[in-house]
């Protein structure tokens, strides 16, 4: 394996994560207006811990601490377009 080949597979893993995170603003937005709409709160810490520990339950915990950086940004990203 060459550092050329591991860099093409990373950029490749990029582009999903990318195509995934657009799609993930969309349902943002869509959420976003049902919480308006229902006069609902942009934050529930609780949900938010809930999900956090529910996704990194089997991880290592090197894979929790990583895991549960991207996921605070990824939900503090969610609630900016919520917000909007």
């Amino acid at each position: 394996m060459t550092l050329a080949l591991v860099g093409c597979q990373s950029w490749e893993v990029q582009e999903k994560l990318l195509v995934l995170f657009k799609e993930r603003l969309e349902v943002s937005k869509q959420i976003g207006i049902l919480k308006k709409k229902y006069k609902m709160s942009i934050f529930d810490p609780e949900r938010e811990k809930q999900i956090i520990s529910e996704a990194t339950e089997a991880m290592s915990d090197n894979e929790k601490k990583y895991t549960e950086s991207f996921l605070h940004n990824l939900m503090d990203i969610s609630k900016e377009v919520q917000s909007e």
